[in-house]
């Protein structure tokens, strides 16, 4: 029996490459056509189940249910247990606004602007929220990575 160790990682690119010349292909006139042809409900529902399981893994709807849970059910182990809950209002109110504009700017026809508002949700997280009466350890539990472990160890990050 050999047992192999791995030594190193390699990033490549072509796994990228290729899902962005699939789509390309597929904006195509005779995709399109086929596309066409799939049934407006298949696709409701494929998206249904998709905006239903985005909902239930979404941080907000994580923070807004835990809010509204009666305390004796919540786990012990629950990060948020750790966080007040004058805390927990002000960072969701927080990501409400930046869902409100980044939202708000779809709906007018400047809505090809809507990834400089998100941009700018940068520098309220890391500039104008530190200086807001969270600690550290608040906002570690509060603001958590929307990536998975596993997806911050593939691009070179950690968690």
């Amino acid at each position: 029996m050999v047992v192999e160790v791995p030594v190193a990682v390699v990033e490549q690119r072509v796994s990228n490459l290729v899902q962005g010349s699939l789509c390309l292909v597929l904006l195509t006139g005779p995709f399109q056509h086929v596309l066409g042809l799939i049934p407006r409900g298949v696709l409701a529902g494929l998206f249904f189940a998709m905006g239903v399981e985005g909902v239930l893994e979404n941080g907000v709807t994580a923070k807004f249910l835990y809010l509204i849970q009666d305390r004796n059910l919540v786990p012990d182990t629950e990060p948020l247990r750790k966080v007040r809950n004058s805390r927990i209002i002000l960072f969701l109110a927080i990501e409400l606004i930046g869902f409100g504009a980044t939202f708000a700017i779809t709906q007018t026809i400047a809505a090809i602007g809507f990834p400089i508002i998100i941009l700018l949700l940068i520098p309220v997280r890391t500039s104008i929220i530190p200086k807001l009466p969270f600690t550290p350890e608040e906002l570690r539990i509060l603001d958590q990575p929307t990536a998975s472990a596993f997806t911050m160890r593939s691009v070179g990050g950690t968690m």
